[in-house]
């Protein structure tokens, strides 16, 4: 059968409550999810698959009906995340207004967690729970066979249908075969803070320990791929000439051991490139920043969150302040750059002094880069069932936009003391805070070398100036 995988456009993703500056200034990752799926399939069927990213060129519906038609696909698979389900039931409708077409799969986070809401919207034939490698070629086969798809682990073919008790998950991610970036035109994906050369996004790990109460990242247990693997897939980014890696882990360093081994293998094999993680400040130490500096790490992303030990406990972050700022100091002692994550509008933050400590500590801290967003607790994290427990959020407009996608729907940010108009205008207050000061101008006018990133700074910095 022919295959073709799909990422919609994010024409109508819900709002998410950062400045329209920080928006325009938003980039496009490599479907890596879709590139691994793809990678297997091919290695391991004789089914034919191919990748469409609707996303890369903010493809309109009849587009994408028409690249369908042109490839032939017997079957579309769509990458399914909750915030783009508009963008997801236009491509459905695509895809079935091609008359090639025969079945639409969805898989992605979405699927993880209401495989029923998912399963039960108009025009989609299955959905994949998990890793969708298996799956997704168990149901190829049998529809080729013309067969019902009965009792494939992981797949659900109706709302009706029994919900599988587990995603379909693998115990060892050196199983996998390197994804092949060649299968997009991978040298125009960017990052919003890379350097300038190919860039791309790496996973080395699945799964977070962690209890943080605003994020549904599922509490898997942690597996990791060897240094090797992950080394294996660095080689073959650099043989494409891409060296900027960004790794999107959960949390890359749930153990330091777990690092200190893979800077080694880099520095071993005497790869050249730079590289981005996000981290947790448990842990981080002077020899663990000093490892992965040599062997090319150039920035570190933390989530902060808040400015309070109050706050973090509140989001059972299970960090403190004193560790905070410990990390970050020891990176700006030994040069390694750092983006620190916080939200506004979080229960401990009551009044508009509250949300201007936050703003202050953030400048404090002294990141190289900030990103502040407003609150938004999604159904399934341990926030959200609190916000509905507290009379704060409410569970039915949530229910109502996933079995119905509409373009209206707004996401509720947690106004038990702000309106959402009044958490705008303070985030928009922070961006400007931050980006606005002379010491943290002169510096990136010190840094650049590229006259076009100064004039694309520039831009999204007016921008900062003037939105509300």
């Amino acid at each position: 059968m022919r295959l073709l995988l799909v990422r919609p456009p994010a024409r109508n993703t819900i709002e998410t409550e950062v400045p329209k500056a920080v928006e325009a200034e938003n980039t496009s990752y490599p479907p890596l999810a879709l590139l691994a799926l793809a990678t297997w399939l091919r290695a391991h069927t004789t089914h034919h698959v191919s990748i469409l990213d609707a996303q890369l060129d903010e493809l309109d519906p009849a587009e994408i009906t028409r690249r369908i038609q042109d490839y032939g696909a017997d079957v579309v698979g769509i990458t399914t995340f909750t915030v783009q389900l508009v963008d997801v039931m236009q491509t459905v409708r695509a895809a079935r207004a091609a008359s090639c077409t025969k079945h639409v799969v969805l898989g992605g986070p979405h699927c993880n967690d209401f495989p029923a809401l998912a399963s039960g919207l108009s025009g989609v034939s299955a959905v994949v729970r998990g890793e969708g490698q298996r799956p997704l070629a168990a149901l190829l086969d049998a529809w080729e066979a013309g067969q019902e798809p009965l009792d494939i682990p992981g797949v659900i073919t109706g709302p009706d249908q029994p919900m599988p008790e587990h995603a379909v998950l693998s115990n060892d991610l050196d199983d996998y075969p390197i994804p092949d970036r060649t299968l997009v035109d991978y040298r125009r994906y960017t990052g919003l803070l890379g350097t300038g050369g190919l860039f791309t996004t790496v996973v080395t790990s699945r799964g977070c320990p962690h209890q943080c109460t605003f994020c549904n990242t599922p509490r898997l247990k942690f597996h990791s791929a060897s240094p090797a693997h992950i080394c294996d897939e660095l080689e073959a980014c650099i043989a494409l000439d891409i060296r900027d890696i960004y790794f999107v882990d959960d949390t890359f360093n749930v153990t330091n051991k777990r690092v200190h081994a893979l800077c080694d293998e880099i520095l071993r094999r005497g790869l050249q490139l730079t590289w981005t993680v996000r981290m947790r400040v448990n842990g981080v130490d002077r020899p663990l920043i000093e490892k992965m500096k040599a062997a090319g790490c150039t920035r570190i992303q933390f989530g902060v969150e808040q400015g309070t030990d109050a706050g973090l406990e509140r989001l059972r972050k299970g960090v403190t302040i004193d560790e905070i700022e410990r990390a970050f100091a020891m990176c700006r002692q030994l040069g390694v750059g750092t983006v620190a994550y916080f939200m506004i509008g979080t229960p401990t933050e009551s009044t508009r002094l509250d949300v201007l400590r936050t703003i202050r500590y953030a400048i404090r801290l002294q990141p190289d880069f900030v990103m502040f967003n407003i609150l938004t607790p999604f159904p399934g994290t341990k926030l959200f069932d609190e916000g509905v427990e507290e009379g704060v959020l409410q569970l039915e407009p949530w229910l109502a936009f996933m079995g119905d996608p509409r373009a209206d729907f707004r996401a509720q940010v947690w106004d038990q003391h702000f309106t959402r108009d009044e958490l705008r205008d303070l985030l928009a207050l922070a961006y400007r805070s931050f980006y606005w000061r002379p010491r943290f101008v002169m510096g990136q006018l010190r840094q650049l070398r590229d006259p076009r990133d100064l004039l694309r700074k520039a831009k999204a910095g007016l921008r900062l100036l003037t939105d509300r």
